[in-house]
Order: structure tokens, then C-alpha cells, then sequence
């Protein structure tokens, strides 16, 4: 389809739709459209979503109001919608009318189309004079006499919906060349299009559409100049009189409205309507002698070229010559165009910028670059029309200006002039590389069919082609060319290729026009719209937040991001994103009296009322932010429109709105009163909330999620009993440096210490667990207190903060003219990514030597340089030096398992014999035995690296020899300083006079590979269970073949717990990608399963890309999410089984069941029964024969925890032999529904209890050599 053909639509199936491209009002490159889908499969737009049912009056009348500004010229009505209309009727049958859509064509419209039409209309073909209602009237009445008979009343009755778009004016779309005769043809042609069922002429039976040639037209109009006149004159100005009435009625005074006096931005908008009232007013008033024969008859069709039947040809744009301001505050500054240009080069006001060059372009016509930074500053603020002219004129001084042949190409494109944009670029590529096309060779401007227009389109696009292939490929190739590839391909609908071009554009190094620093934003917003345009509007939103970082007075970026928030149905931030472009549009008016006055010079010569004068933009207005924001007031409902949420705002709407502000997608938690407001207010912004069932799972999903997504995890859950339950997850996040951000409820202020509903000092409860503890005593405290507590749980080590939230300042409602500053803009909210430091030069050069001179060298990869994302930058050092690697348990996949340096099999040969270790990103705890013997040989030397200062020296670490600094750039700097060394092994380094320290470690690989090979393949006996390293090995096996674990960017996430569970699991399930592995972590905290699976879910699954952010390295597969979990640490929180159901989780759960803590009690049903009755009888005492009852490691007898998915809606297999386990195993990760497979093993009678990790002191006696 062409842009504006909507998805129905090719661009050969509709002609009218094309043709329609000349009058409409369609920024479909650099803004997203305002469509949806509507019945039937067509496109419609905002306003044809039905009645506004309950809104007030006064909101109803707002809505209503045409799209003129004070001071403008009266406009024809724009065509905006006339494109959606005709789409909505090519092909569709006869449809009744909604009552709702009926009621948006009211009688009024008419008289509001009148008022339109009445007066100037600026330069029309042989029209010097205007066209009164009267006239116009005609029109209608021609319109009237096509309509069929038998339409519904409700759409009879009512104006043709082809006007439905007049209230957006062509902005100074100047009707001369052959636009302006095209008026009086839309009424009758309209007309025909959308009734094809009916007749349409006198024809008795079916009726056919009648090619309108010379001799029709003339008949057509023939017609309206016998019509009588005298009656529609009459009653057409008593129409169009009753409708300026209802204009001065539903303009509000001063005193009356809420919206006026507590928000100054929607009072801007009454008061430009009441004023566009006003101006109606005056040209209704106006002459009405305008004569159709003398002043635009229609039968002229000779400067057409012929007209034949709708196979329309199509004229380059005429729009006039530049409208310039009347007073201009730089008019005496002795160089306006250097002004200019600065202010454009620091961001600033694009409306001011654009004064400053009409100056320059006044006084030096010539003035070739002025004219084009006129052009680039007027598009830039959303006036699309005054940029054309000005880019127009500086090609009539320099007709191979670049930056404006690619700047008129690309507004051409939003304006329909597809055509004219497709020989713009072929001019633009003639400029720079006359080798690919002569500029002799260029199209003419000459007329072209449809068929023509896409030939051009095809030999555009292979011109360029052509250009790009003479550049190198990747970051060496021309931005320019790229930027004119993504506008064709635009055109043409080829949305991914756009989106390639337009990226290759930004990554381009080369230096071009389009990717200058000063040009980025708008790289950035082409980049976004064709994103949006293409259906993903989430992506957009991104591209349009980063224009705005690098120039946040982007106007027209800041009106795309209101508008992709339209396309999710987020309203209310939509109409926050469009007052603020308009604010921008009058950020002169309001701010720039100081400037104006340094300017002009000096506080005397010049009164208040001549300077606010020269700052007032009068000529080229751009209507479409006050229509667009007019259609957001529409869709939103009573309770959420801005006379609502723009008077007052809440407590939990300020802490939802900095959260979304702060980059916030997800939040974890538990509701209850009153921090329920806070997740309700998150939800209507778009930000996903995963209600838990107990506050520990939920905190332990959001402290994960940090870990996985680099980013701080949200967890919001109420005061008391919440906080202490959420202990756990702060813990849990301090144990294992996961930034974590708890927000709680708490009592009211006034009742504090009064004994208040589950009234808790939490600030002093948590002040020695978190970073920091902080209480948001007011509305304003908001904003900064859960900003700078998002920014210290990630800044530093990460860990856990807290923000306490009283109830009464949750429910607290602050006025209107106090929003403002309680809701800072979203750009200033952001927090960008903790800095990176490098490690002190000395002390790398000292690690290098070590390294290079050490006989047994080994690295040990934490889960600190998994969050670090050094995965590259460590795979880096292994492969160049052939170093040894040993991963924490949360480290495996920062360098593949399957690596040939990974010794995680010899991990105890590895401690032992090692002499140099570079630990990364872990820390000398219990995981890692303190770096002491035994475990560690007592001469080794450990090379700490960490992010804190802290950790440095610690436990066995060599203070002198450790490093502060960002792990990725400290590893990047140790590659550097050894160069091209390579590990070489010698015999004897290991203390093995014939072997070396590799040769040891392959001993140790080889024979705890063969003993666990030996115990996974052993077969189960019959009748016997399974032993954990025989399940473990079918489950395995079976994942591998539906997804290998080296394929792409991994299909499965891992998450183990429980102690046999977890420590078998680990060396069984190799793991090739990073941060794809979940265990109980530094904390060894049982209970984390069912947590870590949601949060692994939305770290990698539920939302477009996430999978990218968690992963890191550009990819988004989604992931399989698959959990081991011993029966004892499943039931923890085994109800979570009903949240992931409830949120449609497809995870796979493997409970290991012994019916035991460690190990079970029996391996029968009646012998534990029996134990059983012995503890409820309270028969316990041991005796001789040996002890009795159940023991405290006892769970109930093979328990059927798949019960608990079926319950839920979800899947549950119950196993006992191979078989079975392979089968479930086969369905559960097909399965779409969250499934547990219950697998009985061995219960392990008799078997002592010990702890791999422990250190014993007191060890048994053994009998020596």
C-alpha cells in the first residue's frame, strides 16, 4: 500500500486514494497514524470509536470545536479523513451506522464546513474572491442529491463522514495549480463511492458509476447553478448562525471551569477556540457575492491535461510562497541567521529559531542555508506546509542543495506528494553521486499515472541500491543513502527494511548530513515512526525517548511519543506528551521575554504589548496538536479525562507515573489497602503487575529480575506483616547484590505510634538491611524519594532500598496548580546506567605479571561478572591466553560449559593446585571455601576483582594484589596488558614431576566424568525408584533434543533448588549462555523457585525485546522456563503454582520427591503409615531396637504436588519409572500451561546428612596408609 492507502488498500486498488494524497494532512513518516482497526476489517480513526457517553457537557462542547487558531487564515476543510472514508467504503457492503458514529455528523457540521469556506482561501485558480455559504450550500445540496433514499435515518440524516476531517485545516496549503478545483467534485464523487449498491444516476434498476469526463462535469454543474439559491442562502447562514451560538456557549469564562483555572495548558486551548469562534464569526459576516462561473468553473479542464474518467493524473505541490511573520523580534539584530543557528545548536526554542531565519531570509533573500534552516526548523516543530515553502525556495537559489533536497524528500513523503518525494530523491542521488545517475538523466516533472508512480518508486530504489553497494558495508557506509533507502522502502510498506536502513544510518562513523550530531534526534524519530507505523509502537517509544535526550525541544518527537501512547491506549500519557509539544509551540509567549529583550537590547524602546507582538506566531500555526488532543479527549473516559487527572492528581498516580517515568515495565508485589491505588494507577500506564501470594515470592522475583535485566527490580507490597514477610527478599538481595526497590504501605501519618492498623517502624526495621530506608512525608517528597532510591539500589553494590509509603499520603490528592512540579518531566526522570570504573593501571600490570609467571593459573567467573555482562570480554581473555576457568554456580554460562577450559569438573584439583587465581565477580565466602586450605593451596595468590573497595582483601584475599573496577573493562584491560602471552603449561607445576597443571586437571575430568556417566546410566531396577543422577540424566537427554543448549541464544533457563536437587542438578544440566541459571544463590535461600520462574518469564518473555534486555546480547528467543525443585523447598511456595496459571506461564516444574527434607523415611506406603501412627500416638522414644516415629526431616508419603497444576488450569504427570519421566517430560515443554511433573526418587534411608560446602574441622576417623 502507499502511506496514506491504509491496510486495505494497494496503491493501484484505490485511485480516490491517491488523489487524495494532494489535500490531505498525513505525517506519516515522522508520526504514527491516529487508526485502529474498526468492523469489518477497516481502518478508522479515533473519532469513529463511538459517543463519548458520560463525559460532562463542557468536555463534550471542547471536543467539538474546529481546529482553527486565532489569527490564522479561515481554511477549506482538510481532507484528512476523507482518505479513511474512502477506504471505509471501496469495497465494503452497505452498512447501517452505529448510533455512536452518527452522532459525531451532527446538523452543526455543516455550518461549522460553511464557516471554513467562507472567506479567503488564499491563491486559487482564476478564484480571486471567496466562497460564501451560499455557494457552499450548493455544494451540499449536490452532495444531498447523490445520497440514496433507503440509508439508514441515523446516517441520512447526517452529513456525508467524508467531512468529517474538516476541522483540520490544509494549514496555508495555498489551493492554486489545479488543487483548488477540485472542491466541487469531492460532494458528488463522495457520494458515489460510498453507496456503490445504490444508483447513483437516474437510471431505472441498477444504477452504475458514471465516468465523470468534460461534458459530465459541465452537466454537474450545470445543475447547481440552476439549484435555488435564494432558500439555501437562507438557510445555510441560519445554520451557520446557530452553530456560532453553540461556539459561545460552550466557550467557558474565566470564573466557571475547573479546567481553566487549575490548568493553564487546556485554558490556552479555550481561549483559541472562543477566539477561532470569533474569527468564524467575522467571515460568516463577509461578502457573499462569489460567482462559481466567473471564479472557478469546473469545466476548464484544459491545465489539467485532461481529466479521464478516475485514472487521475497528479501536478507537483503548488503551495504558495512563504507566510512570514508581520513583526519579528529579530528584524533589527544585525544577523539573525547566526542567532539562529545557535539557538537550534543548544536545543532550544524551534519557534524562536524559525523567527530568526524568516529575519535572515528578509534581509538576504539569497540567503540559500537560511532558507534551509528556516525549512529544517519549521518541520522540526511540527509545521510541516511552511517547511516545504521555505526548503522549496532555497532550491530555486541552489538547486544541488542536499540538505534540502533530503529534507523536502522526506516532507514530501508526509505529506502524500509520493511522486514528487521519489524525483527528490533522485535529484538528491543525481547531487552527490553523478556516476550512478546523470543529472541530465533525472524524471521531469511531469505528470504520472499510477502505474508510473511505482515504476519511478522501483528505478528510485535501485539507484540507491546502486549508491550504497559503492560504499564498504557495516559501519563505513554512507548514512545519506541509507536515510533516502529507509524513505523508499517506507514507501513502499517494507517496514524492517526501513527500520535496517534507518539504524544503519546511526551506526554509520562515516559523516554524512543525516547522521551529524546536530541531526541524530531526527535519524532517531524516523526511526521511531516507522516503528510505530509498523506496529510497534512499544519499540517506537524508545527511539522517539532517545530524539528527546539528545534535543527535548524535538516538538515533533514529543507529538509522535503522544501518539504511539494513543496507539497502546495509554490516553492520559498521550495528552501529558501533547501539552507538553504544545506548551513548546508557546514556550515563546510564555518564556521568552528576557530573551526577546536581550535581543532587541536593553530594557527601554520597546512596551510589553509591541513585544509580546513580535513573539505571537500568526502565520504558520499548526493545528494538528490542539486536533490530536482534542481526539485523546474523546477517548478517554469520565474518570481519567483531563478536566479530572489534569485538576488534582493523586498520591498513587504520582508514585505509578515516576515509576513508568524511571523506565519501571513490571512491578511484583501484593496489593491491599491502601497500596492497592498504587498498582491500579501502574496498570492503566502500561507497567505489568504480578500479583503474588506471599510476599516472600514476590520480593524474590523482584530482587532476580534485577540481576537478570540489569536493571532494579519493583516490589510493592503493604505495611506490617508485608514488610517483615519481604524481609526475606531483602536478604536475599543483600546476600546476593540484586538491585531491589521495595515500596510498602504503612499507617497514617497522624496515627504514627498510636497503635495504627499494622502500624511497623519500618524505617528502623530495615534501616541495617537495605542501602537505603527512606519515608515519603509528603507529595512532593515522591518523586525524588523513589528516584534516588531506584538509583542507589543500582549505583555502587548492588542491593536492596526502601521507600515507605503512608496512607494518607498514597490517598492525598494535591491541586492543579501544584501537578506540575509533583510531576517533573519523564525525561528528567530517567536514571542512566550506573558509570563504569577502570582498574588502577599499576595494579593490572602487576595481575598481567602475576598471570604470565604463574605455573598453575586459574580464573574463577562469578555471577557478579554475569551481571556485569562481561561474557564477551571474558571469552575474550580464555581463548587468546588458554587460562583455566572455574564458574560459581550462578557463574556457569558467562563462558559456556562445553568450553575446553572449563574445569568446574575438577573443581576441587582446580582450588588445590592452583598457585595464581584471578577471582571475578565472586567473593571468598562459603561457596568459594574463604580461600583457605585445605580446600586452597596455603601459597596461592588471589587477585581479587570486585566492584566495591569492600570486598578487596577479604577473607584470603591479597589486599595488595586486588582490583576496584567494572569487571568487563578490568578484563579488557588485563587482555591488553598480556598481549599475546599464552598460558604454557610445564611438568611438574602441579607437583607432579611428570605432569603439568593441565594434565592434573584432565585426570580429575576424566574420572568424575566417568563415576557420574556410570551412576546416570545405570538402569532403573524394576520396582525400585529412581535414583536423582538417573532422572536427572533422562530429563537431560530429552531437553537437549527439543533444545540444545548451544543453540542460538538458548532456549532454557534453569532454576534449582533444594540441597540434593540443586547440587546434583548443577553438574548435570550444562548451561552455554549467561544469566540462564537461578539457584538458591550466596544466601541459600529455599523457597526461591516459584519467584525466580515469573521473574525469569518477564526478564525473557513477556514483553516485546525483553528477552534482549535480559540476555544482553541483542537477541529475544523466547525461553523455556524449566525448574528443579526438591519437594521440601517447592513447598515453600508451591501456592505460587496458581500465579503462574493465572498469568498463562508455561513453565515446566520437576518436583523431586523422597517425601523427606534431605532424604525420606521409607520406601513403602504402610511403613510410613506406621510411623505416622507412632507420632500421633506420641510413641517416640528410641529404644534398643532402634528409634521410632516420624523423624524431623519427614514430608508426607510421595505427596501429589501435580495436583496442585491441574487445580489451577494447568497440567500435572505423576512418575515413577523411565517411561513416564521421558513422556512427561516430552508434554510439559510442549505444553503451554505452567506443569508440574511429580518424580518419585529414591528416598535415600540411612544416608548421613552433609553439607558439600562445609568446612568441618572435626572430621571422622579414616584409616591411614
Amino acid at each position: 500500500m502507499s502511506f496514506l492507502g491504509g491496510a486495505e488498500c494497494s496503491t493501484a486498488g484505490n485511485p480516490l486514494t491517491q488523489f487524495t494524497k494532494h489535500v490531505q494532512d498525513d505525517k506519516s513518516l515522522q508520526r504514527d497514524r491516529l487508526v485502529g482497526r474498526g468492523p469489518g476489517g477497516m481502518q478508522e480513526g479515533m473519532r469513529s470509536r463511538g459517543m463519548m457517553g458520560g463525559q460532562d457537557q463542557m468536555m463534550d462542547e471542547f471536543s467539538q470545536q474546529p481546529g482553527q487558531l486565532p489569527g490564522a487564515s479561515p481554511q477549506p476543510f482538510a481532507m484528512e479523513q476523507l482518505r479513511r472514508e474512502l477506504d471505509q467504503f471501496q469495497n465494503a457492503p452497505q452498512r447501517t451506522g452505529s448510533p455512536g458514529w452518527a452522532a459525531e455528523f451532527d446538523a452543526g457540521e455543516h455550518a461549522r464546513m460553511e464557516a471554513a469556506f467562507n472567506g479567503s482561501q488564499g491563491p486559487m485558480m482564476n478564484a480571486p474572491a471567496g466562497f460564501n455559504p451560499a455557494e457552499f450550500a450548493r455544494f451540499q445540496q449536490q452532495s444531498r442529491t447523490g445520497m440514496p433514499q433507503a440509508a439508514h435515518p441515523a446516517v441520512a440524516s447526517a452529513p456525508s463522514p467524508m467531512l468529517a476531517g474538516y476541522q483540520r485545516p490544509m494549514g496555508y496549503m495555498g489551493m492554486g495549480g489545479g488543487m483548488g478545483m477540485m472542491h466541487q467534485n469531492f460532494g458528488p464523487m463522495a457520494m458515489h463511492q460510498q453507496q456503490p449498491a445504490e444508483a447513483v444516476t437516474q437510471d431505472k434498476g441498477k444504477g452504475r458509476m458514471v465516468e465523470l469526463d468534460d461534458e459530465n462535469w459541465e452537466a454537474q454543474f450545470a445543475e447547481m447553478e440552476t439549484a435555488d439559491t435564494r432558500t439555501l442562502d437562507d438557510a445555510a447562514n441560519a445554520a451557520m448562525e446557530a452553530e456560532l451560538n453553540e461556539l459561545d456557549r460552550s466557550v467557558p469564562t474565566t470564573t466557571t471551569t475547573a479546567i481553566e483555572e487549575n490548568f493553564d495548558a487546556f485554558e490556552n486551548v479555550w481561549q483559541r477556540v472562543q477566539a477561532e469562534a470569533a474569527v468564524n464569526r467575522k467571515f460568516a459576516e463577509g461578502e457573499t457575492d462569489f460567482n462559481i462561473d466567473e471564479n472557478l468553473h469546473m469545466g476548464d479542464m484544459g491545465d489539467w491535461d485532461g481529466f479521464e474518467t478516475l485514472n487521475t493524473r497528479f501536478r507537483n505541490p503548488q503551495l504558495g510562497e512563504y507566510l512570514f511573520e508581520e513583526d519579528n523580534v529579530f528584524q533589527n539584530v544585525n544577523n539573525p541567521f547566526e542567532e539562529g543557528v545557535k539557538i537550534m545548536r543548544e536545543g532550544g526554542n524551534l519557534s524562536l529559531a524559525a523567527l530568526a531565519f524568516e529575519a535572515a531570509v528578509q534581509k538576504d533573500p539569497q540567503h540559500v542555508q537560511a532558507w534551509t534552516m528556516l525549512g529544517t526548523a519549521q518541520a522540526q516543530n511540527e509545521k510541516e506546509l511552511p517547511a516545504i515553502r521555505a526548503l522549496e525556495q532555497a532550491l530555486k537559489i541552489d538547486a544541488g542543495n542536499l540538505d534540502a533536497l533530503m529534507g523536502l524528500a522526506v516532507s514530501y513523503t508526509n505529506e502524500g506528494y509520493d511522486s514528487t518525494a521519489y524525483r527528490t530523491l533522485e535529484r538528491w542521488l543525481s547531487v552527490k553521486y553523478p556516476q550512478i545517475i546523470d543529472p541530465k538523466d533525472v524524471s521531469e516533472d511531469a505528470d504520472l499515472g499510477f502505474t508510473d508512480r511505482q515504476l519511478l518508486h522501483d528505478r528510485v530504489t535501485d539507484l540507491f541500491i546502486q549508491a550504497a553497494q559503492l560504499s564498504p558495508s557495516g559501519e563505513q557506509m554512507d548514512p545519506d543513502v541509507q536515510v533516502g533507502l529507509g524513505v523508499l522502502f517506507y514507501c513502499a510498506e517494507e517496514y524492517d527494511k526501513a527500520v535496517d536502513c534507518f539504524s544503519a544510518a546511526l551506526a554509520s562513523t562515516e559523516s554524512g548530513t543525516t547522521n551529524q550530531q546536530e541531526q541524530l534526534h531526527l535519524l532517531w524519530n524516523r526511526l521511531g515512526a516507522t516503528l510505530a507505523n509498523s506496529g510497534r509502537s512499544e519499540e517506537a517509544i524508545e527511539a522517539y525517548e532517545q530524539a528527546l535526550n539528545i534535543n527535548p525541544n524535538f516538538v515533533r518527537a514529543r507529538y509522535n511519543l503522544g501518539v504511539s501512547c494513543i496507539n497502546i491506549g495509554c490516553y492520559p500519557e498521550a495528552a501529558q506528551h501533547l501539552l507538553g509539544a504544545l506548551s513548546m509551540h508557546r514556550v515563546v509567549e510564555q518564556e521568552g521575554r528576557e530573551r526577546a529583550r536581550e535581543i532587541i537590547g536593553g530594557e527601554g524602546g520597546i512596551a510589553d504589548e509591541q513585544l509580546e507582538r513580535m513573539l505571537h506566531v500568526s502565520q504558520n500555526q499548526s493545528t494538528n496538536l490542539y486536533d490530536t488532543l482534542r481526539r485523546v479527549c474523546q477517548a478517554l473516559s469520565p474518570i481519567t479525562s483531563p478536566k479530572n487527572t489534569m485538576a488534582s492528581v493523586t498520591g498513587a498516580q504520582i508514585i505509578a507515573r515516576t515509576l513508568r517515568d524511571l523506565g519501571v515495565t513490571v512491578i511484583f508485589g501484593i496489593v491491599g489497602i491502601p497500596v492497592v491505588e498504587i498498582a491500579e494507577e501502574a496498570i492503566n500506564l502500561g507497567i505489568r503487575f504480578v500479583a503474588f501470594r506471599n510476599e516472600q515470592a514476590c520480593s524474590y522475583a523482584a530482587s532476580v529480575y534485577g540481576y537478570m535485566t540489569g536493571r532494579p527490580g519493583v516490589c510493592l507490597v503493604v505495611g506490617g506483616p508485608g514488610v517483615l514477610h519481604t524481609l526475606a527478599g531483602i536478604g536475599n538481595a543483600t546476600a546476593n547484590n540484586f538491585p531491589l526497590l521495595v515500596l510498602a504501605g504503612s499507617a497514617e501519618t497522624t496515627a504514627i505510634t498510636k497503635g495504627a492498623f499494622q502500624e511497623l517502624d519500618a524505617i528502623s526495621f530495615l534501616t541495617p538491611h537495605t542501602k537505603l530506608a527512606v519515608r515519603a512525608s509528603s507529595l512532593d517528597f515522591i518523586p525524588g524519594a523513589v528516584k534516588n532510591a531506584y538509583r542507589t539500589c543500582w549505583y555502587g553494590r548492588p542491593g536492596p532500598t526502601f521507600v515507605d509509603l503512608p496512607a494518607d499520603i498514597i490517598q492525598g490528592r494535591a491541586a492543579a496548580d501544584h501537578c506540575r512540579q509533583l510531576l517533573p518531566p519523564p525525561e528528567t526522570m530517567r536514571v542512566a546506567a550506573p558509570p563504569k570504573a577502570s582498574g588502577d593501571p599499576a595494579l593490572i600490570l602487576k595481575a598481567a605479571q602475576l598471570l604470565k609467571t604463574a605455573q598453575a593459573p586459574l580464573l574463577v567467573v562469578g555471577k557478579g561478572a554475569a551481571y556485569a555482562r562481561a561474557e564477551a570480554q571474558l571469552r575474550r581473555l580464555v581463548d587468546r591466553t588458554g587460562l583455566p576457568f572455574l564458574p560459581t554456580p550462578m557463574g556457569k554460562g558467562v563462558l559456556p560449559d562445553s568450553h575446553a577450559r572449563n574445569v568446574s569438573s575438577a573443581r576441587s584439583a582446580a582450588l588445590k593446585h592452583a598457585d595464581v587465581v584471578l577471582v571475578l565477580g565472586a567473593r571468598l565466602n562459603w561457596i568459594l571455601h574463604f580461600g583457605e586450605p585445605p580446600k586452597w593451596s596455603p601459597t596461592a595468590k588471589i587477585i581479587q576483582v570486585d566492584l566495591c573497595a569492600e570486598e578487596i582483601g577479604r577473607n584470603a584475599g591479597a589486599a595488595e594484589l586486588g582490583i576496584v573496577g567494572d569487571i568487563s573493562l578490568v578484563v579488557d584491560q588485563l587482555v591488553a596488558a598480556l598481549a599475546n602471552w599464552r598460558y604454557a603449561p610445564v611438568a611438574g607445576d602441579a607437583g607432579a614431576a611428570d605432569k603439568t597443571f593441565l594434565d592434573v586437571l584432565d585426570a580429575s575430568i576424566e574420572k568424575n566424568t566417568k563415576a557420574a556417566a556410570q551412576a546416570a546410566n545405570r538402569p532403573t531396577p524394576t520396582d525400585a525408584p529412581m535414583t536423582y543422577q538417573r532422572a536427572f540424566h533422562l530429563i537431560k537427554s530429552t531437553l537437549d533434543e527439543l533444545s540444545h543448549p548451544a543453540g542460538g541464544d538458548g532456549g532454557v533457563v534453569y532454576v534449582s533448588e533444594g540441597a540434593n536437587t540443586m547440587d546434583i542438578s548443577r553438574s548435570i544440566f550444562s548451561v552455554e549462555h549467561p544469566r540462564q541459571r537461578l539457584d538458591a544463590g550466596t544466601y541459600a535461600t529455599m523457597g526461591v523457585g516459584m519467584g525466580y520462574i515469573a521473574a525469569a518469564h518477564e526478564a525473557y518473555n513477556a514483553l516485546p525485546g525483553a528477552g534482549a534486555a535480559a540476555g544482553g546480547s541483542g537477541a529475544s528467543t523466547p525461553k523455556k522456563i524449566v525448574a528443579f525443585e526438591g519437594d521440601s523447598a517447592f513447598g515453600f511456595s508451591a501456592m505460587e503454582i496458581e500465579t503462574l496459571a493465572r498469568y498463562r506461564i508455561p513453565a515446566l516444574i520437576f518436583v523431586v520427591n523422597n517425601s523427606g527434607i534431605y532424604h525420606g523415611d521409607t520406601t513403602s506406603a504402610a511403613e510410613w503409615t506406621a510411623l505416622q501412627d507412632q507420632t500421633a500416638q506420641n510413641d517416640t522414644k528410641a529404644s534398643a531396637d532402634g528409634t521410632r516415629g516420624l523423624r524431623s526431616t519427614s514430608l508426607l508419603y510421595e505427596t501429589r504436588y501435580e495436583m496442585l497444576a491441574t487445580m489451577c488450569g494447568g497440567r500435572g504427570f505423576f512418575v515413577r519409572t523411565e517411561e513416564e519421566l521421558v513422556a512427561a517430560t516430552r508434554q510439559g515443554f510442549a505444553s503451554e500451561q505452567v506443569t508440574v511433573v511429580n518424580v518419585i526418587v529414591e528416598p535415600g534411608i540411612g544416608k548421613k546428612i552433609g553439607f558439600a560446602w562445609q568446612n568441618n574441622s572435626e572430621r571422622e576417623p579414616q584409616a591411614k596408609l
